[in-house]
């Protein structure tokens, strides 16, 4: 139903007529005539329900009594937001169809659908015994003996879906339930396609990060398999106590680059026995065509692993035992890894006897090849062969062509703190280390390498720093400052190619410091630098400076430079973002910049959308009021209120500046919005208490805008923002940004929790916590030393 449509309902108390077309099911609402609060919406065909369940990113799941057969169901109602949408109500009305078009013991039962005040619901059988998301959090690790056997359950029922010509799309530790008996059932088939056998694409993807298959994260056909890597990450969370990867984005190459890392499971979990990982390892291989070719194999493969975990002799089909097995494999790798060794001695040779034979050439040498020079200048050997730090050298490179920057930054790094590796080595890896943390986006490392790297290149002999000395340290020494480096005025000599990565490096300083017009003239100072051309390495940085050039032309669109007139043009303008979001060639700030607007648009259609009555009465301007009344809503965290009371006022208050009092006021409203944006993106999970003494270990938004909170039993408990005490929200705040997209976004959101500890009361907290906060950054220390000269004392 429409929330502009009217839905009258009978107060139980007084009898008076109540409009709850714009709640949504099982909502608290006031009778505005006798004031008695009441659930509404909690009759949904023959179900009433009882409680709120689970929430999901279309649907709401609660518990309801069946009064017809006198039993607990549990009913899946689509959320507000996709009522009015044909394509998610099909969606819906197909995942009943699908989930029961088949039967299976380990698979949940769906039993009717129905609609109710506008709303489709599914009902299907209650599992009492939780989810596995709940056994995890419990337990932190499912040991390997209970583990296994259920694991073989969730397959069959897997596999009774592929029977039925259906793949799951969404198999994670939340779709798997524990009937009263400890049984495992599979559910939730809301993203299921139909695949008969063979492959089916998606049209959009919505699956969880952590257990995504890469083939879905590239929109590629999926069969069988993507379930089974799905099942393998879900296992692998279980038995490790933590997901294989930590990527949240859906961003499709920071996703791609999370699955190719994934640590293997005997280094996580080396007590788990090898036939358990070997199984996981290949449930989780990148390419499908390396997965199980069948349920029955992974099954096979499950079932063998049980028995090695009870301490069972297991023999493969051939016949070996696990020792021989494991004993054969080290010889193979021994080979292996001799001959790789051979390749890149005899690599690393040709490259230094090219060197030696060519003493005057007249062209100064590639970065390859000089960083490739390693002899000692007494004569001696190292305690490295030069073959060895060419390859230690040589796979901090290939890392870094890979996109896998952490790897190459630790790898670039440690050359630069190894005295035995001769120049220019060491301070080509420095400044490649400094690169390889900005383009990840942790400008915090890259700040401390650029240190690191200039005091040494300032106590190298002159010979040695060479073209540096121009090119690169005048960025280097004003690396951690806050201004821009501006092009017309930064000049890094007319020749050498250490200038490139002068440029390369202020571009990527401005970039991520949100000046992304500033950076755009230095990126292209790189690509257009003609003494590059037929280089590898560096016309690497030269691609490398394209890709952000291009993510400036995504990013350089009306959706971004200018506000929509209405909430229509407002999503729109989001929804191009988003598709924005997935083409980003770069990481870091570019991503931020999307969000940061993202959460601006989402603030603004709810400013164009007509406020109710009730809203308009809560948010009227009062007459001015002293501190103590101010005082009074900052607790209530009414900074609404406060800040159109401060507005009201003709001149400054008492012992203190107006525009340090609606400063204050402003970022104590941002705080809890941007809280509220990032419970909207995922869920948290977090004990915290609430004013009432009642624990609850996550928290989440719904799409009707509902804080929901659940409690260690599973069940689920509606919330306000002062349900919470502040030291509760402020702990809260420290795990939503725990990964800041940059370190600009780390500062201001901190500044806006200074602001709101200092609102709601705790002056002295606040206080102490911006003198820190003053002593790392030189830029927060003058807004907060203007800011705080007009705070009452």
């Amino acid at each position: 139903m429409p929330a502009d449509e009217e839905e009258i309902v009978q107060c139980p108390e007084c009898a008076a007529p109540m409009n709850v077309g714009a709640v949504a099911p099982y909502s608290r609402v006031i009778c505005p005539t006798c004031n008695a609060e009441n659930r509404v919406k909690k009759q949904f065909g023959p179900y009433t329900l009882t409680r709120r369940h689970a929430i999901g990113g279309m649907s709401s799941v609660f518990i309801a009594s069946d009064e017809t057969l006198n039993r607990e169901v549990a009913l899946k109602i689509l959320s507000e937001e996709f009522s009015a949408d044909e394509r998610r109500i099909a969606a819906f009305e197909e995942e009943a169809r699908l989930t029961a078009s088949f039967s299976h013991p380990n698979v949940v039962r769906v039993l009717t659908t129905g609609t109710a005040f506008g709303r489709l619901y599914i009902a299907m059988e209650f599992v009492p015994g939780g989810h596995f998301e709940h056994q995890i959090r419990e337990k932190g690790k499912i040991p390997e003996t209970e583990m296994l056997p259920l694991a073989i359950q969730i397959a069959e029922g897997l596999q009774g879906a592929q029977s039925a010509g259906l793949i799951h799309r969404d198999v994670k530790p939340g779709n798997i339930l524990l009937d009263s008996e400890g049984n495992a059932k599979l559910v939730d088939f809301g993203l299921a396609l139909v695949t008969k056998g063979g492959k089916a694409t998606a049209s959009e993807m919505w699956a969880t990060p952590y257990y995504v298959p890469p083939e879905a994260i590239e929109g590629g056909a999926e069969d069988f398999r993507s379930d089974i890597y799905a099942f393998g990450a879900t296992l692998y969370h279980a038995l490790a106590g933590k997901p294989p990867c930590d990527e949240e984005t859906m961003a499709t190459d920071l996703l791609r680059e999370a699955k190719k890392k994934v640590v293997p499971l005997k280094k996580i979990a080396p007590h788990l026995t090898d036939e358990t990982c070997a199984v996981i390892g290949r449930s989780m291989a990148y390419d499908p065509v390396n997965r199980f070719g069948s349920y029955d194999e992974m099954i096979d493969g499950l079932k063998m692993a049980l028995k090695a975990a009870h301490g069972e002799a297991v023999r493969d089909d051939e016949g070996m035992s696990k020792a021989d097995r494991r004993a054969q494999q080290r010889a193979k790798k021994r080979r292996e890894t001799l001959t790789i060794c051979g390749v890149i001695g005899l690599a690393a040779a040709s490259v230094l006897t090219y060197i030696l034979m060519n003493p005057k050439d007249p062209e100064p040498p590639s970065p390859t090849a000089r960083a490739l020079t390693v002899e000692r200048e007494d004569g001696q050997g190292d305690e490295e062969s030069p073959e060895v730090v060419a390859s230690r050298y040589l796979t901090a490179r290939q890392a870094m062509e890979k996109g896998e920057y952490a790897k190459a930054e630790a790898a670039f790094f440690a050359l630069l703190q190894d005295e035995n590796v001769q120049e220019p080595t060491r301070t080509w890896a420095g400044l490649e280390a400094i690169v390889a943390a900005m383009m990840d986006g942790r400008t915090d490392q890259a700040r401390t390498h650029a240190k690191v790297a200039a005091d040494h290149l300032r106590n190298e002999p002159e010979g040695v720093k060479s073209g540096f000395t121009t090119g690169v340290l005048p960025v280097l020494n004003r690396f951690s400052q806050l201004p821009f480096f501006e092009p017309e005025k930064l000049k890094l000599g007319e020749d050498g190619f250490e200038r490139f990565m002068g440029y390369f490096l202020a571009g990527l300083k401005n970039w991520e410091q949100g000046g992304l017009e500033q950076a755009r003239p230095f990126f292209r100072k790189v690509v257009e630098e003609p003494s590059l051309a037929g280089n590898n390495v560096l016309a690497w940085y030269q691609s490398a400076a394209g890709r952000y050039l291009q993510d400036f032309q995504l990013l350089d669109t009306p959706a971004y430079r200018s506000d929509p007139q209405t909430a229509e043009e407002s999503r729109a303008a989001s929804s191009d973002l988003n598709r924005a979001l997935t083409l980003l060639k770069t990481k870091g700030r570019a991503r931020f910049n999307i969000r940061a607007r993202q959460i601006h648009l989402a603030k603004l259609i709810r400013a164009l959308k007509m406020p109710s009555p009730t809203q308009e009465a809560d948010d009227a301007p009062a007459d001015p009021v002293d501190l103590a009344d101010l005082g009074s809503l900052a607790k209530e965290y009414r900074f609404v209120a406060i800040v159109d009371r401060l507005r009201a006022l003709d001149g400054d208050p008492p012992g203190g500046s107006r525009e340090s009092m609606l400063a204050m006021a402003g970022g104590a409203l941002v705080f809890l919005s941007e809280m509220e944006a990032d419970l909207e993106k995922r869920p948290v999970t977090l004990d915290l208490t609430l004013t009432d003494g009642t624990s609850i270990v996550s928290l989440v938004k719904t799409p009707e805008g509902q804080l929901v909170g659940k409690l260690a039993n599973d069940e689920v408990r509606d919330l306000k923002w002062t349900d919470f005490p502040t030291d509760r929200l402020i702990e809260l705040h420290r795990e939503l940004v725990k990964n800041p997209a940059s370190e600009m976004e780390r500062l201001r959101r901190h500044e806006s929790a200074i602001a709101f500890e200092w609102m709601a009361g705790d002056k002295e907290r606040a206080m102490l916590v911006a003198s820190r906060l003053c002593e790392e950054s030189s830029g927060f220390k003058t807004r907060w030393d203007s800011l705080a000269s007009g705070l009452p004392k």
